[in-house]
């Protein structure tokens, strides 16, 4: 429970960050994220097999994201979508192991998780310090 509040600690702290000194790549990224976390909590997670639910809103953020680096100006996306996409091979990996995976497989997605929402403050950070210095 007091990691889950921190996971959700730190998801809406990018979210307010992306929103107050973010511009619009930064916005519709923290979006994307807020959406995916609430449709990922709506399905279930014992991590007792692999989530295909959740796999699928995985890679919907994961083509978002390709979608947002290619068309954007900025280096982050980049950053963000192939730490998604590292994340989302974990879901890959799960299918193939039949053991007893569960605290794996969910460390393994939330470490990745978290790198995606560094990698969002700190393209908001270039962000705003970039209309600081432009004056904006």
């Amino acid at each position: 429970m007091i990691l889950e509040l921190f996971g959700l600690g730190a998801l809406l702290g990018a979210a307010l960050i992306a929103f107050r000194w973010g511009g619009r790549d930064e916005m519709l990224a923290a979006l994307a994220f807020l959406l995916a976390t609430l449709l990922s909590w709506a399905m279930d997670n014992q991590y007792n097999g692999t989530q295909v639910n959740v796999l699928a809103v995985d890679f919907a953020l994961l083509i978002g994201l390709v979608v947002l680096a290619l068309t954007s100006d900025r280096f982050w996306p980049m950053y963000a979508a192939a730490f998604q996409l590292v994340g989302s091979i974990v879901h890959i990996g799960s299918m193939t192991e039949t053991g007893d995976f569960a605290w794996a497989y969910a460390v393994g997605l939330i470490f990745w998780s978290y790198a995606v929402l560094a990698a969002l403050m700190a393209g908001t950070w270039l962000e705003g310090r970039n209309r600081r210095v432009m004056g904006l």
